[in-house]
């Protein structure tokens, strides 16, 4: 009976030694953790060891300031103007052009019209053309007509092949005739041209048919405007105005 006794109780003891041990296994290595952690100076291995390697990644705020430019600044430090100096070299407040200022002296650029002419007569009688423009100018230009080979007047440029006009002229390049002298005028045969068009005539000598031909160019001083045609009224005839419609020919 006692020895059952002495059988069991070494049993007993031999499990709880592999019970103890095995938590002892378990529990040891993180207390040695623990226990270690506890006793390391975090802040003199920051400040030894990790603080140094830290301050080599970064600039100082001294770097910095040496390094790169102020904020809002493209210039290296310091040479940029102040703002006394920017208002002193440039214009002040107030002093920019005004919009009729600015329209006067950056006049959008005109469009060229022009075309060719062609004039025909029988001996001893009269040749004449008509050209419109297409649109109603601010203001009559200023006419200029080239014989063949002439030299160009002043507000005109170009060839017949290729005519061209500074703002407000008129200029009708001769390319060829054997016509007599030719006379650029206006509706009421005055010398020059309307704000919509002009006519052109010239005497055929005696004894052969008289021809000319040629090209023009025209530029407006400013801008133009376009007749506006509407439909017509109830009852209306063909070739009558309407003054209520802002003279509207129907």
């Amino acid at each position: 009976m006692s020895s059952r006794r002495s059988v069991r109780k070494l049993l007993v003891a031999v499990l709880l030694g592999v019970l103890v041990g095995g938590g002892l296994m378990a529990v040891t290595p993180a207390g040695a953790e623990v226990s270690q952690a506890v006793g390391t100076n975090w802040k003199k291995i920051w400040k030894k060891n990790l603080k140094p390697l830290a301050q080599k990644s970064f600039y100082t705020k001294k770097q910095t300031k040496a390094r790169f430019q102020p904020k809002g600044s493209y210039e290296t430090a310091g040479s940029g103007y102040t703002k006394a100096e920017s208002d002193a070299k440039y214009a002040g407040a107030g002093s920019s052009y005004t919009k009729a200022e600015t329209d006067a002296k950056y006049a959008p650029a005109q469009p060229l019209y022009r075309g060719n002419y062609f004039m025909s007569a029988a001996a001893g009688t009269v040749a004449s053309t008509g050209i419109s423009y297409g649109a109603t100018f601010p203001s009559q230009p200023t006419v200029h007509f080239i014989p063949a080979g002439a030299a160009l007047p002043a507000g005109c440029s170009g060839t017949a092949a290729a005519p061209n006009a500074a703002p407000g002229n008129l200029c009708v390049f001769e390319a060829s005739s054997s016509l007599g002298a030719v006379s650029i005028v206006r509706h009421n045969l005055s010398s020059g041209s309307d704000v919509f068009g002009f006519s052109m005539f010239a005497f055929a000598p005696g004894g052969a048919r008289g021809e000319g031909l040629g090209s023009w160019a025209a530029r407006p001083s400013g801008p133009v405007t376009n007749p506006v045609f509407a439909p017509a009224a109830p009852g209306a005839k063909n070739g009558t105005v309407d003054s209520g419609a802002g003279g509207v020919v129907r």
